[in-house]
């Protein structure tokens, strides 16, 4: 059993009606933690709003998938660091004196968090549901936005100031904590070795079709699949069906080893007005549904009370947002709080939708990572957004954030064990 990690920085979020605070807690020796107050009481609210308005203008500012041209990633590069400074200035105000102990703080606390060659450190991140802080998308490294970018190696280096590039991000959305204790933290795999995984979609996502394809292709012997749904109108179990017990095959069977992942390529749309008027739009096979928040969470409450509790562990979610216009960062946290609030063992999701060919190379690249090599999700998670940075010179996987435990993993198989020669049965 692998034990939790402690966190080398913590951060708490703590809300009252007059103010909001931020309070930051360093592992390391010799650093004193820091309290900050935000400016106003809606100030994590207004910060929501500017990630959004300045994620869009990133996403507007790419020039494709791929930034090719090296004249283009100082554009890019000075855009997400505005858009860091804008964040910085929407929660702290112009107090200079705030943001220079912010940024001395963080360098105390992870000295070496931009050194790739060193492991990344660990920032807990925790507070209610409502009071999200965009903490990944924070230059805590370096405020100031520094010289001109020049090649692809000074973009990468230049990113990592960012808390979402050099640091594993374990995020809690209070009173929903991350699942932990035996059996939590890992993700079983049934005969071969092949992890059982459910994969939900739009159809007329080309980014959806390339992501189930990579699925029953590439990663055919490592995940066994399921769906991809929908698949037939009649006698398929329910969307809430499928949450509730991930056991439910789409033929009404059940298999012994429940769903250890369910992904979602798909659209989403938010409201600000009403979170939980926000809705999971699925398609295929000439077959469509739009659900809120609202409806699926009134159909898992009632599927609790009419059945026994579960005696198995929930699955990992992730849901890849595709498409454009139809999330806002604002009401992004009301997608993993529900499934959180379900028991599910962890949530990965984004901040706003990403566009189709973006969200297929970090679907791969994340499960190339952890379903095949088995890293860790925390560290898979790192990697696959730098991995974007290096290959792409793409930085929209900082919009992925992960409501997990960073030690989720898939459990080994017998074979892939590391000989013990403590064992009794060692030759």
């Amino acid at each position: 059993m692998r034990q939790a990690h402690r966190p080398d920085v913590s951060v708490r979020v703590m809300t009252t009606r007059e103010a909001t605070t931020l309070d930051f807690t360093a592992r390391r020796p010799g650093v004193p933690p820091l309290s900050v107050t935000l400016v106003g009481s809606d100030a994590l609210t207004r910060a929501r709003h500017e990630l959004d308005r300045e994620l869009t203008r990133l996403k507007d500012d790419l020039p494709s998938l791929a930034v090719e041209d090296d004249k283009d990633l100082d554009r890019v590069f000075q855009r997400l660091h505005s858009l860091g400074r804008s964040l910085l200035f929407t929660l702290f105000g112009p107090r200079p004196t705030v943001l220079k102990g912010l940024q001395s703080f963080w360098r105390q606390a992870v000295p070496f968090a931009r050194n790739p060659a060193l492991p990344p450190p660990l920032v807990e991140c925790a507070g209610p549901g409502d009071s999200f802080l965009p903490l990944e998308f924070l230059p805590l490294s370096d405020i100031a936005p520094g010289p001109r970018i020049d090649n692809r190696a000074e973009f990468v280096t230049a990113c990592s100031t960012f808390a979402g590039f050099s640091c594993i991000v374990r995020r809690a959305l209070l009173p929903a904590p991350i699942r932990g204790g035996t059996g939590a933290t890992a993700l079983s795999t049934g005969p071969q070795g092949r992890l059982p995984a459910r994969f939900l979609y739009y159809e007329d996502l080309d980014g959806a079709m390339t992501e189930l394809a990579w699925f029953t292709g590439a990663a055919h012997a490592h995940v066994d699949l399921e769906g991809p749904y929908p698949h037939e109108a009649n006698g398929e179990p329910t969307l809430a069906e499928q949450i509730f017990d991930p056991r439910l095959l789409l033929d009404g069977a059940r298999r012994a080893l429940p769903d250890q992942l369910q992904h979602f390529a798909c659209h989403c749309y938010t409201r600000s007005d009403d979170p939980l008027a926000a809705e999971i739009e699925l398609s295929g096979a000439g077959h469509h549904s739009r659900t809120t928040l609202r409806t699926l969470g009134a159909d898992l409450v009632a599927l609790a009370v009419s059945h026994d509790e579960r005696d198995f562990e929930l699955p990992l979610v992730t849901m890849n947002a595709c498409g454009s216009g139809r999330m806002r960062a604002q009401d992004a946290p009301s997608f993993p709080y529900l499934f959180l609030m379900n028991g599910n063992r962890g949530f990965i999701g984004t901040e706003t939708e990403i566009p189709d060919d973006v969200a297929a190379a970090f679907s791969q690249a994340f499960y190339e990572r952890f379903l095949i090599r088995r890293i860790p999700l925390g560290r898979a998670l790192l990697e696959s957004r730098r991995h974007l940075l290096h290959t792409l010179g793409n930085p929209l996987g900082l919009s992925y954030a992960a409501y997990a435990d960073p030690d989720l993993h898939v459990r080994p198989t017998m074979e892939e064990q590391p000989c013990d020669p403590a064992r009794p049965d060692h030759p």
